[in-house]
């Protein structure tokens, strides 16, 4: 134990004077501080645009009032007053913004058909979509890999190149004790700062202190071992140190790179999705077609489906409020089939995509990051979910008024139902996903023990 911390010790030293090491240690620092930046600032404009919208809404109620100054018909109403359905997010999405830099944080809605304005989203540039938000999950999962590889690209040739290491072996030292050391001061080294950049992102995002704070130092904890045992296999081998960079950048492409894209080559093609156009074009014609579909045809396929208006009067006129929403409904019906086969799809495809990330501990690492926040898939689709049924509780509360002629009053606005959702982690594919880093970590780091005992570190 004593060798142990005298080699401990030196590595600190050596650390040190080595200034180009202590500067990447410290950009690291800066760019995991950036990324907290970053991600809360993101967070930050979205919960800003999230509590401009009942401004925005109390501004359409006033404007409507001016418009229909007196009892108006609940058509109308429908027709140009707009709501929204807002989701709100979680404070961890702040460390780890996951698809919430591509979906929309709320839904403007009206009592038109619904499919439409689910999938209305601002433009955005789709360069800045590609590369993704800087954020702290971000800076861990591909980053700080290589910050690992440049501390630990030479932990024993550079001993055996500099001829260091037959001096190290002609003492009562074991070669494991060595490499042991090496590796460990490196390992406090990195986990010291993962650590202080994970308490700082969630001192800055005001994070709830809940159980998810032991997943995240877990996952974060986990991920980086996997790379030191890389670093361990790497060594095992005894090449040289130039070697040893490009094997363990080699890795690094593979894993963080090309594994991940093969994966979401090979998930598109096992799970294919409807394509979104068509159901465009479906409701379109399906709307479209309302238009010259005789009114009791159309009428008759709503009472289908609402009997309780089928007592209304025979509508004789050229156009009414409660026919246009009628089709406008069976318009949505007509697609549902299409709606539900995507995001079952979507769904799917997320499923496979966590049955194969072992495959890639980046993936698996981001992925539960993402569960943790609640910025995954999932939690976009269950969103989208509650906008669906928002709509449904406000055709419910307008179509009293179409269908039994009820004048719509200024009290009436106060009525209409309000939508609210927050995002909720995952924490089950968080779990799965820190057994599967906890597998990896084991895989690589028994390799590396065996690949030691089976080829003797030798001071050439």
């Amino acid at each position: 134990m004593r060798v142990f911390s005298i080699l401990f010790a030196a590595e600190w030293r050596h650390f040190r004077a080595a200034k180009g090491l202590v500067l990447l240690c410290g950009l690291l620092l800066a760019t995991g501080l950036y990324g907290i930046y970053y991600g809360t600032t993101e967070i930050a404009r979205q919960r800003q645009q999230l509590a401009a919208l009942p401004e925005l809404t109390r501004r359409n109620v006033e404007e409507m009032k001016a418009k229909f100054p007196g009892p108006a018909d609940a058509g109308d109403i429908g027709y140009y007053h707009s709501t929204f359905a807002v989701h709100h997010p979680d404070a961890w999405a702040a460390l780890s913004l996951g698809l919430r830099d591509v979906n929309p944080s709320y839904v403007k809605l009206r009592l038109l058909g619904l499919q439409n304005q689910l999938y209305a989203t601002d433009n955005t540039n789709p360069l800045k979509l590609l590369s993704g938000n800087f954020d702290l999950a971000f800076v861990l999962v591909y980053l700080l890999p290589l910050l690992i590889i440049a501390l630990s690209f030479n932990l024993l040739s550079s001993e055996r190149e500099e001829g260091i290491l037959p001096l190290l072996l002609a003492q009562p030292i074991r070669p494991a004790t060595v490499i042991g050391a090496k590796l460990a001061f490196r390992v406090a080294v990195v986990l010291g700062l993962v650590w202080l950049l994970s308490v700082v992102g969630m001192l800055w995002a005001g994070v709830p202190l809940d159980g998810r704070v032991l997943s995240w130092l877990a996952l974060s904890t986990l991920y980086c071992l996997f790379w030191f045992g890389v670093v361990l296999v790497v060594t095992a081998l005894q090449r040289t140190s130039a070697v040893n960079a490009v094997a363990l950048l080699g890795v690094w492409l593979l894993l963080v790179v090309l594994v991940p894209s093969l994966l979401s080559l090979g998930v598109a093609a096992a799970r294919p999705l409807p394509q979104g156009i068509e159901l465009t074009i479906k409701q379109r014609e399906e709307i479209h077609g309302g238009w010259d579909r005789p009114k009791a045809e159309t009428m008759n396929r709503f009472f289908a489906l609402y009997p309780q208006f089928r007592d209304t009067a025979t509508i004789r006129e050229r156009f009414v409020w409660r026919w246009y929403y009628a089709f406008q409904h069976l318009g949505d019906l007509a697609v549902a089939p299409q709606a539900a086969a995507y995001a079952t799809g979507l769904q799917a495809r997320h499923n496979l995509a966590e049955s194969l990330n072992l495959l890639s501990p980046a993936i698996n690492a981001q992925t539960s990051f993402n569960a943790l926040a609640g910025s995954d898939l999932p939690t976009h689709l269950a969103f989208q979910r509650s906008a669906t049924r928002y709509h449904d509780a406000l055709r419910a509360f307008y179509y009293p008024f179409l269908f039994r002629k009820v004048a719509f009053t200024h009290t009436d606005y106060g009525q209409k139902p309000r939508h609210s959702f927050t995002s909720q982690p995952e924490l089950a594919t968080a779990r799965r996903g820190l057994l599967k880093l906890l597998l990896s970590v084991a895989a690589v780091f028994g390799l590396g023990l065996v690949l030691l005992r089976v080829r003797p570190v030798l001071p050439r």
